[in-house]
This record gives structure tokens, C-alpha cells and sequence, in this order.
């Protein structure tokens, strides 16, 4: 028994000598070590719990001697590059790109500046670049002006929009701050400068040409529908004298029976 006891605490130190049947990426099960001298190797461990905090399986390996377990411990590597993360639910947001699991399980990362981590289901870790977003302002149309002269302000709305490549939405509203200030269109501007005096003489003289010109057009429309009046009654007058024949009695007076 006290032979056992010492081979099962020197396990640790055996750890790189069978690092060879260690797989690349993912989580394992060590063999039964102490549980106050054992462990994951330095080179390789992410994870020292005997039960991984309740979120793995149960080792397959037989039960250990009292004061030794199987430790589970798991890898860190970076995230290779994928397409599949855009389908996985759980998925880490690092802003430019995602973090995930190639089988969709849950990542687990160590360091976010280096993005290291591991999947204590096995599978690969990967990433994916987000598709690329744009952003630009979006200007309505002109309302009416506030003044009709004298100087007025008329307004409209500027907004900013969003846009992603590949993606059936062209485009989605924003906060402001995502497009430039500097690229922003105006939401209000001056309009109707003139002077309403000005603006007054030039209606009034308008109406005055619109009137004369009324008259002049309505003398232009009697005259011709008297000239075809007159031609009307000429042509009448005409048409009779060809039509009518004479009638009547001639007496002839002849001097003998006078």
C-alpha cells in the first residue's frame, strides 16, 4: 500500500514523459494523482479541478486510491480562423471579430489580449471577422420655410445609417456617433432673404402684367368672334340671292288699245 501511495504522488513528475499522448486542443483526463501534489502539466494546463467545476463528464478511467482523483485539464491555444461562428448562439463579441467553438459549445478564454483559450468539449477554437460595417449620413427632404421674406429657417432630418455587406438589410439606423461630424450635413439653413417691401412691388407688378395681358387677350377673342360673325352673314346673305327666283305679272301696253 505504501508503495502505491508513493508511485501515485511521483505521477506529476512523470507528466512530460506521456505528453506525446496528449491530444492538440481540447480537454483531457489525467491519470489518478494526489490531490495535494497532483495536477495538469505546467506546459499544458488551463483548468486544475478535480470535477471541472461541475461542467465535465465523469473520467472513464477506475476509481483511485483515497487522497487521488483524475484531474481534467484542458489546453490553451489561438483561434484559428473560420466561417462558422456566425451560426453558433454561444459565441464571444470582441468587437471586429467572434470567438467561438467549432461545434458551437461554449469557449472559454484565458486572455483576451491574445484571445487564448480552449473548449472543454474537445472541439477546436476558431474565429471569425465580423462582415464589414459602414456608416453614413442620410438627409430628408426640406420642410417649409418659417418666413415667406425677411429672412426664414426651414429644417430637415440628418441621420446616421448603417450598412453591412452581405446581408439583405442596406441599411439601419444608428447612433450619430458612429459617422463623422466633420461629413454631417446641415439640419437647418436660412431661405426667402428678400425684403418683403421688394417682395411686395415684385407681386404687385406681376399682377398688373397678368392683368393687362388678360384684357388684351379677351379684346383679341371679340374681335374675331365678330369677324365671324360678319363673314357668317355675308356668306348667308349670298347663299339667298342665288336661291330666290323671280315672280311676278308683266303688263305689256301696247299703244293701239290704249
Amino acid at each position: 500500500m505504501a508503495a502505491l501511495l508513493i508511485y501515485y504522488s511521483l505521477l506529476p513528475f512523470f507528466a512530460l514523459a506521456s505528453s506525446l499522448d496528449l491530444p492538440s486542443h481540447g480537454c483531457y483526463w489525467t491519470e489518478c494523482q494526489s490531490k495535494w501534489f497532483g495536477g495538469c502539466s505546467s506546459h499544458f494546463s488551463a483548468d486544475l479541478s478535480d470535477n471541472c467545476n461541475g461542467l465535465c463528464g465523469e473520467s472513464d478511467s477506475p476509481p483511485c486510491l483515497p487522497f487521488h482523483t483524475h484531474f481534467h485539464c484542458c489546453i490553451p491555444e489561438t483561434p484559428k480562423v473560420t466561417n462558422r461562428c456566425g451560426r453558433c448562439n454561444n459565441k464571444l463579441d470582441f468587437g471586429e471579430e467572434y470567438i467561438c467553438c467549432t461545434d458551437c459549445s461554449e469557449p472559454y478564454i484565458m486572455d483576451k489580449a491574445s484571445k487564448l483559450g480552449y473548449c472543454k468539449s474537445g472541439a477546436q477554437l476558431a474565429m471569425q471577422l465580423k462582415p464589414q460595417e459602414t456608416f453614413k449620413w442620410v438627409s430628408g427632404p426640406w420642410m417649409k420655410c418659417s418666413a415667406p421674406c425677411d429672412g426664414g429657417v426651414r429644417y430637415r432630418d440628418v441621420a446616421c445609417f448603417g450598412s453591412t455587406a452581405g446581408t439583405s438589410v442596406k441599411q439601419y439606423p444608428v447612433d450619430d456617433a458612429r459617422c463623422s461630424l466633420k461629413d454631417m450635413p446641415p439640419r437647418q439653413e436660412a431661405c426667402n432673404l428678400q425684403r418683403c417691401v421688394d417682395f411686395s412691388i415684385s407681386e404687385s407688378t406681376n399682377y398688373e402684367k397678368r392683368g393687362v395681358s388678360g384684357w388684351f387677350i379677351a379684346l383679341i377673342v371679340l374681335l374675331g368672334l365678330v369677324a365671324v360673325g360678319g363673314i357668317a352673314f355675308a356668306g348667308y346673305t349670298y347663299y339667298k340671292r342665288r336661291t330666290s327666283t323671280s315672280s311676278g305679272f308683266v303688263y305689256i301696253m301696247m299703244e293701239g288699245y290704249s
